[in-house]
């Protein structure tokens, strides 16, 4: 039997420990891709129990879980964390790729045919994102456990006193931190679990379609030249329709206030616009590096614009789940400054509590957003240390290097953070209005007078999302360039 043939009929404990072989590059990969995996269970299992809470379930001590009527934006929010949780997970999946690029080549050269190999590495993802999914079930039912007991606090409870009104009281007594008094389907759990492994060996699988395995290694064929006129078609088309929303609204005369469609057709404007910044970062990337290598004499200058204009891809690879935090960040500002001017005669602070909340979870977006940008910088130099090298032994200071390194990673993310930034102003201010109404009534009900006030724009929060996206990214580039030190020992020309 042919050795094409032994691997064709390669049993399953073969392949597993094939798919688990490797060194500490790709144990970190799996742990990673593990922990990927399981924070988006985790929190598509919390959102599967916000939708299943109802009327009846609680009370609870946040006032976001008594209100059934926001627990359509907390499964919302819940969902778009999943966004930068697997753009991390697709970026921890890079580790050490070099590594297993060889050990894949030597699988080919020992007889295995280029199914075989894609099977190799579909299912090491698989494996890790199935061990992640089960981690982030056990912490899912554990934290059922440990918060399932009742604290004494203070919460508001309605109750309907007529067909048109409700009688709001503060009331003291037990109450559950999390909705851990319910419980989702449980075909819904087994199919969340299994989902997320599922997805992350298609997407493997998507990914080496581009990948041609041969013995004597591994060919990436991929456009270089990104395309130009759809992303800003989808940029313009999104911005521009969100920015107009309210006309449109009123032109079209549907329902702004609490039809579907209007929502429905706001997601799709919103979307059209994270897709138009992720790719037109592409876009960018090649064309600044073409005027960068075409214009400047500065060493590190022309290695940055050389490597943007090889690799326009990876900017927008790494940079996407940030620019969309970025994004909903900017919109979610817009929408505070108008919901706490609107509601500033009530004095009620349950909406600035619930937006204090909304900020905390973008926080942890970006978060894991700028963890999946350091994992994709640090691999980008670790993938490129021959050429480091080679620069060094050619006389190219490490310093120069490390500039580049700074200028490559800041030049497609500077603009597209402040695209990101005005397109999320531009989205809240065009469904909420720029202005507000409030009025003042008479002892018998009767309205006194109309006061229209401005919505000011947020600049302060503006600057600092910008701001703190910039400074994060360069800051990232910072804690890499060490790496990049070592990796540019000409010593690598012997290992690389």
């Amino acid at each position: 039997m042919s050795g094409s043939a032994d691997v064709g009929a390669m049993r399953w404990s073969t392949l597993l420990w094939l798919a688990t072989a490797g060194g500490r590059a790709d144990r970190t990969r799996i742990a990673l891709t593990a922990v990927g995996a399981a924070a988006g269970v985790l929190a598509l299992l919390a959102a599967a129990t916000v939708a299943a809470t109802g009327e009846d379930d609680g009370p609870y001590t946040s006032q976001l879980l008594n209100e059934t009527g926001l627990h359509i934006g907390i499964v919302i929010a819940l969902v778009l964390l999943c966004v930068p949780v697997l753009a991390f997970t697709g970026q921890c999946a890079r580790i050490g790729a070099p590594a297993r690029d060889r050990r894949l080549a030597a699988l080919r050269l020992t007889g295995a045919t280029p199914a075989d190999v894609a099977r190799v590495a579909a299912v090491e993802t698989g494996l890790a994102a199935a061990l992640g999914s089960l981690i982030g079930l056990g912490v899912y039912l554990l934290g059922r456990v440990l918060l399932g007991d009742p604290v004494t606090a203070t919460y508001e409870r309605s109750t309907e006193i007529s067909s048109n009104g409700y009688l709001i009281e503060d009331v003291t007594g037990p109450a559950l931190r999390l909705p851990t008094d319910v419980l989702p389907p449980v075909w819904l759990i087994a199919l969340l679990v299994l989902a997320v492994p599922i997805a992350a060996t298609v997407f493997a699988l998507a990914a080496l379609r581009r990948v041609t395995t041969t013995p004597f290694g591994v060919v990436r064929s991929q456009r270089v030249r990104p395309v130009q006129v759809v992303p800003a078609a989808l940029f313009v088309l999104g911005a521009g329709g969100m920015a107009l929303f309210a006309g449109l609204v009123r032109l079209t005369g549907i329902d702004g206030g609490v039809g579907r469609v209007p929502a429905l057709v706001f997601l799709l404007l919103f979307l059209c616009t994270a897709i138009g910044i992720v790719l037109g970062t592409a876009a960018v990337s090649a064309r600044v590096g073409e005027f960068l290598a075409r214009r400047t004499g500065r060493p590190a200058l022309l290695i940055a614009g050389r490597r943007l204009v090889a690799a326009p891809f990876a900017a927008s690879r790494s940079h996407s789940a940030l620019l969309v935090v970025v994004l909903l960040a900017a919109a979610i500002q817009g929408f505070r400054s108008h919901t706490l001017l609107s509601q500033r005669q009530s004095g009620n602070e349950f909406y600035a509590r619930a937006l204090d909340t909304v900020d905390l979870a973008l926080v942890v977006a970006g978060a894991i957003a700028v963890a999946g940008l350091l994992v994709g910088t640090i691999e980008g130099v670790l993938s490129r240390r021959r050429a480091a090298a080679a620069l060094v032994a050619a006389g190219v200071p490490r310093g120069v290097l490390g500039r580049a390194l700074l200028l490559e990673v800041l030049v497609p993310v500077v603009p597209a953070t402040l695209l990101a930034t005005a397109a999320g102003i531009l989205a809240a201010r065009g469904v909420m209005g720029t202005t507000v109404q409030e009025s003042s009534y008479s002892a018998t009900g009767r309205v006194l007078r109309v006061v229209e006030t401005a919505v000011p724009v947020p600049w302060t929060a503006l600057a600092v999302i910008a701001g703190g996206t910039t400074l994060a990214t360069a800051a990232l580039t910072l804690i890499a360039l060490p790496i990049l030190r070592r990796s540019a020992d000409p010593g690598e020309l012997r290992t690389a």
